[in-house]
């Protein structure tokens, strides 16, 4: 078999590429850096197992059967393999792949397949539908019932995925999408023009968060421009095996922020910027090149950007605070982000960065994994919480809301002291008022 080989036992439709696989030699400097090999020590479980397993089905030795299938769904997607490996193997996108062939080789029930069908293709995609799914769960705190819940202790008699996505609930507030403003003038010298591509997560779940990057990016000199028709990165959809509908919403987004002539295009999730950074991959050969690499080039990351421009800091007031950053996956290992958030942290009068022990390592959440693999996810949460308690920090800071989500859950349910925050978040409070 050749690198030009057919697919094998996987079937043509985004069926993960013969030599990416190839590029894997077994060197084993992944099983260092995975959660779930950490975990297991079973060899499948690593990234060169689930490597080894693709081959398997690519070269016609191994049918797609459900272990292959659990197999790419365990993975956390967190690419820390990708960071470590000498060759540049992306096992967390070859198992995206390998979810999106699960979808044909092994279809959910007919109710779980309906369900999957209405959140990615129907919910997701739609701002208005997603604000109005927020609804219920807005008014049982307005009501008063998640209090009485938690003080009576009602909710540890819940099912096991009720419990946690009751716990993880931060309070909400109204969606942003609809209050900010679409365009926010500069202040003071003008530096240039800024599109901020609002996530679904931030919008819905931390409006506070997205409310201070934008205060920021004004108050740094720039023009802001929040266009309200703009649609989910497509994130959720790749995790899920949907890369159909991610390529949808990918050209959806790209004609509405180039016609916005920004100088850049930020973000203040890191799941997003990481999707948004891919579309000229999984556009690849479906939309023209040069307004590909055009997006593209625009794309930053909120503390990308800050450490790019340069971050104007003679009116900062100091901020007396120690903290320990959690690099969330999507930005460490999915955009190659490390120093930039440490720069904005460390560039705020007062904080004292106090670096943590694995701060590279997933926390846990990777999107519906929570949710899936509940107890799993819990011992991935609580050795990253064990490397938060030794630092001593007074706060807990990272740049990513569903990393945002499982480390403040975990901090609650350990009884832990520290308020989690993002790095926007802290930069805010060192703001002249």
């Amino acid at each position: 078999m050749t690198e030009t080989s057919p697919t094998g036992n996987f079937h043509p439709d985004d069926a993960p590429a013969y030599e990416s696989i190839l590029q894997c030699m077994r060197c084993g400097f992944c099983l260092a850096v995975c959660p779930t090999y950490a975990l297991t020590n079973r060899e499948r479980s690593s990234p060169r197992g689930r490597a080894a397993l693709a081959r398997a089905v690519a070269e016609g030795k191994l049918e797609f059967t459900p272990a292959v299938r659990d197999e790419a769904f365990l993975c956390l997607d967190c690419k820390a393999c990708s960071t470590a490996c000498p060759s540049g193997v992306r096992v967390g996108t070859i198992m995206e792949f390998c979810r999106s062939q699960a979808q044909i080789f092994h279809p959910p029930s007919l109710p779980a397949g309906m369900l999957r069908d209405f959140i990615l293709k129907r919910m997701l995609p739609s701002p208005a539908l997603m604000e109005t799914s927020m609804l219920p769960a807005r008014l049982y705190q307005r009501l008063g019932l998640q209090w009485a819940v938690r003080r009576l202790g009602i909710n540890r008699f819940l099912p096991g995925v009720l419990d946690k996505m009751e716990g993880i609930l931060p309070t909400l507030g109204p969606p942003l999408r609809t209050e900010i403003p679409q365009f926010i003038p500069a202040q003071g010298k003008k530096r240039g023009r800024v599109a901020f591509f609002l996530g679904c997560a931030m919008s819905l779940v931390f409006p506070d968060v997205s409310r201070w990057t934008a205060r920021i990016l004004s108050q740094q000199g720039f023009d802001v421009v929040t266009p309200k028709e703009v649609k989910c990165c497509g994130a959720p959809h790749l995790a899920e095996g949907d890369r159909e509908t991610a390529r949808r919403l990918a050209l959806i987004n790209i004609d509405l922020f180039l016609a916005l002539n920004a100088d850049y295009i930020v973000t203040d999730c890191a799941g997003c910027g990481c999707a948004l950074k891919e579309y000229e991959e999984i556009l690849e050969d479906r939309a023209d090149h040069e307004r590909l690499r055009l997006f593209r080039s625009k794309i930053r990351d909120i503390s990308e950007f800050l450490a790019e421009v340069g971050i104007r800091t003679e009116e900062l007031r100091p901020v007396p605070l120690s903290v320990t950053y959690h690099e969330p996956c999507h930005l460490v290992h999915g955009q190659g982000l490390s120093g930039p958030p440490r720069q904005v942290i460390r560039a705020i009068p007062g904080v004292e960065l106090r670096e943590m022990k694995e701060s590279n390592w997933c926390c846990g959440m990777a999107g519906s994994f929570a949710i899936k693999e509940l107890e799993t996810s819990r011992r991935i949460l609580e050795r990253k919480l064990a490397n938060v308690r030794a630092t001593g920090a007074d706060a807990l800071v990272t740049a990513n809301p569903g990393c945002h989500l499982q480390l403040a859950w975990g901090v609650r349910e350990l009884g832990m002291k520290q308020p989690v925050l993002h790095v926007v978040e802290l930069l805010g409070r060192s703001l002249p008022a």
